[in-house]
């Protein structure tokens, strides 16, 4: 089995899209009273879509724009906040934004990297 070939990497990176888009509606739906920890729900949740996407690369030249972009779109979504009546832009929670950006893109290189293609593989023979 040839794990560098994909048979269903759109669909996989379409998933990932739908994770970004989970995260603008909750970075931008109203919340309140305390919601404990906020700065490690940042983290973790830029950290998924960064291991998400890091599975679906195939070189590491191409970590820099998982970098970028998901920092870039941590930005955008804290100016979003910030131009709600209910809720606040934080340079706190774009650092946190980047910061778990940075550890996802960890998993690139770990073994747990071929998992995605590995299911991806699984999947499709389970449609043959």
């Amino acid at each position: 089995m040839n794990l560098l070939v994909w048979h269903f990497r759109y669909l996989w990176f379409a998933c990932g899209f739908l994770l970004l888009l989970l995260i603008a509606i909750a970075s931008l739906m109203p919340v309140s009273g305390d919601v404990g920890n906020d700065k490690l729900a940042h983290v973790i949740m830029y950290a998924i879509p960064s291991i998400w996407f890091s599975l679906l690369i195939e070189r590491p030249g191409s970590l820099w724009r998982i970098l970028l972009g998901l920092t870039a779109y941590g930005l955008l979504m804290e100016v979003f906040q910030g131009l709600t009546d209910y809720r606040s832009m934080e340079f706190a929670d774009a650092v946190a934004n980047s910061l778990g950006v940075l550890l996802g893109l960890g998993f690139y290189f770990t073994p747990c990297r071929r998992w995605l293609v590995a299911i991806d593989h699984r999947l499709y023979q389970l449609l043959q």
